[in-house]
């Protein structure tokens, strides 16, 4: 049976996240833009369009809130995939605050110079053009939509102790370099829950759908046919 995959983009982020990807996978792909000030707010919005049963995958805000996703509806996510997204709580709330407000204030130019510097490896083999394809889809969405997902980010709490609550498949897929989420924290969530699987890509930042697209697909590809079309 063909399955329904809910691909969530990163913070700013819009489907050119995972263009390259998403037509490389044999699953029924539906993007969801989470615009919502709050993770509450976010998983409701997301749940009251979601087909009935669905793998879900996230990448960094995205990937957080897969996870969230998967914690309040284990009875419909059927599997997981979360791409460069700790568990924990939020080390400085101030931050993510200062960036909303920013946003707001008509610096949004500047914050997306800013993150596009540290969202890919730019050594790598597409670290540049992924920062610049980062920039335009932030200019895509918008000051207001990223200041609501700033607002949301600034507000994540600690989830490492209901990880064990997850008992889905679960796949954590890591650029070797992240700079927002280190592989640690993608090593503790597979680690945390029940039937959890760590990839890491080296030579890799935070986006491994865009720095190594076609990677990506073997990797998801692989989990999926393991998991659910054995």
């Amino acid at each position: 049976m063909r399955k329904t995959l809910i691909m969530i983009p990163a913070f700013g982020c819009d489907s050119g996240l995972y263009a390259e990807v998403a037509a490389g996978l044999d699953v029924d792909v539906i993007t969801h833009v989470a615009r919502e000030a709050s993770y509450d707010a976010m998983v409701a919005a997301l749940l009251s369009q979601a087909p009935e049963q669905f793998i879900v995958l996230g990448t960094s805000m995205g990937g957080r809130l897969a996870l969230e996703v998967a914690l309040a509806a284990p009875e419909r996510v059927e599997g997981l995939v979360v791409i460069g997204a700790g568990a924990g709580g939020v080390a400085d709330p101030t931050a993510g605050l200062r960036r909303s407000s920013r946003l707001r204030g008509g610096e949004m130019e500047g914050v997306l110079a800013e993150m596009g510097e540290m969202v890919a490896h730019l050594p790598g083999p597409r670290g540049p053009a992924t920062r610049d394809a980062f920039i335009a889809m932030g200019r895509r969405t918008g000051a207001e939509v990223m200041a609501r997902q700033s607002d949301a980010l600034a507000g994540r709490v600690d989830r490492l102790e209901r990880l064990p609550e997850i008992t889905c498949p679960t796949l954590c897929l890591w650029g070797e370099h992240d700079q927002f989420s280190p592989a640690a924290d993608g090593r503790r969530l597979a680690e945390g829950v029940e039937w959890g699987v760590y990839v890491e890509l080296p030579n890799c930042g935070h986006f491994p759908t865009l720095e190594f697209p076609a990677e990506s697909v073997q990797v998801l590809r692989g989990w999926l046919d393991e998991e659910f079309y054995d």
